[in-house]
């Protein structure tokens, strides 16, 4: 009972001097803290950062890659490698860190090759001449405009700044990163809504890889919507096109457009009615009364066009005594430009034959004048090209 006792004892003794002995060696192994303070970025993938010296892991550089921290103190450890103490800007202490993943930088970084395309989607953001933050230029003035981000920093600050050009390789500045959007080249889709009309020969784009889609000149003059817009890298802006049916044209740069010009137009509808307002669908055996013209009833189409339908009312009564009556019609319905211009006589009828106007002629004159009178006939075009007569009472 005894000798077990002991022999428990004598392990458990043994045990704890192989701890403490174990810490202090392991403890001494990093050497003493030297105070720092370089800046550095990560520069490498898939190394450890570590909590302690036990090599109790904290992190890795996959999570942190390209980010620029304070070393605010070193170990030299005995094992050859140097560990830097990272902080950010916070103060936020990120572990132990061999200082092969990393390289000495200044506090915006080093650069960082890039290439991405980026959209301005906020006002009021800086443009920085250099990072000792001399003023260059505003987001307020270059806002929904394409860049390209040839190079980018990661700032000890926590944020990235973007090295901006134009297509044309003008710089214009460093910017903060939140004040854009990662794109394509032709940019960010810009809700839009007006109206515009294709005034150029330019071709419109199935997409932004140029394949082409139609041509302006099949649309010239038209109201056509832009509902949206883009605004290309290349400098130009480009509309996405629908017509009033609502399909989609393609996309056209707004050079080939002005803003359009709404249009407005009228037309005339005829209503024969008999005196007692009934509407009648022929006038045959009829005589002409009155006529009266409404003011109109306009319709606005979407593009801002307008058009006015006018209803004439022409009044007819029966005639019960002239056996010649010819068809009702009006100067609407004929070529205006056949035999002079003359148009339609009074009586507002046509014939097929002279002779057929001249004895209705005869026989008006006959009933409403015990003195006689005269009377010519003469000859109109229907704008369906047919021949007729007319004839018109003095």
């Amino acid at each position: 009972m005894k000798k077990s006792f002991v022999k428990k004892l004598i392990v458990t003794i043994v045990l704890l001097a192989t701890i403490v002995f174990g810490t202090k060696v392991e403890a001494s192994n990093q050497g003493p803290y030297i105070k720092d303070g370089s800046m550095v970025q990560v520069t490498k993938k898939n190394y450890d950062m570590w909590q302690n010296f036990g090599w109790k892991k904290k992190n890795n550089t996959n999570n942190v890659y390209q980010k620029t921290f304070q070393a605010r103190g070193r170990y030299q450890h005995k094992n050859g490698q140097i560990y830097y103490s990272l902080f950010d800007s916070k103060g936020t202490w990120y572990g132990y860190l061999n200082s092969n993943a990393t390289k000495k930088t200044s506090r915006q970084g080093n650069y960082i090759s890039d290439g991405s395309y980026v959209v301005i989607s906020k006002a009021n953001y800086e443009l920085w001449q250099n990072f000792g933050w001399k003023y260059k230029n505003n987001t307020n003035n270059i806002l929904n405009q394409v860049f390209k981000a040839q190079g980018r920093y990661q700032h000890f600050n926590g944020s990235t700044y973007y090295s901006l050009y134009d297509n044309k390789g003008t710089w214009y500045g460093y910017l903060n990163a939140s004040a854009t959007k990662k794109t394509n080249p032709q940019g960010a889709y810009i809700s839009d809504g007006r109206y515009v009309q294709i005034t150029k020969n330019y071709e419109l784009w199935q997409n932004f890889n140029w394949k082409k889609k139609g041509n302006g000149t099949s649309y010239y003059n038209q109201g056509l919507q832009a509902r949206g817009r883009y605004q290309h890298f290349n400098g130009n802006t480009y509309y996405s096109l629908f017509n009033e049916k609502g399909a989609w044209l393609g996309y056209i740069n707004a050079n080939a457009t002005t803003q359009y010009r709404p249009k407005q137009t009228k037309s005339t509808k005829t209503v024969n009615k008999d005196t007692d307002g009934r509407i009648l669908s022929s006038t045959k055996g009829y005589k002409y009364v009155s006529e009266s013209t409404d003011g109109g009833q306009t319709t606005k189409r979407p593009n801002g066009d307008m058009h006015t339908i006018y209803t004439k009312t022409v009044i007819w009564e029966k005639d019960v005594s002239n056996t010649y009556m010819g068809t009702p019609i009006s100067n609407n319905d004929l070529e205006m430009s056949f035999n002079g211009g003359k148009g339609v006589g009074n009586s507002g009828m046509i014939w097929l034959d002279q002779m057929t106007a001249s004895l209705w002629a005869i026989h008006e004159m006959a009933n409403t004048s015990s003195e006689g009178g005269s009377y010519l006939t003469w000859e109109v075009k229907l704008k369906t090209g047919k021949i007729m007569w007319t004839s018109h009472i003095n």
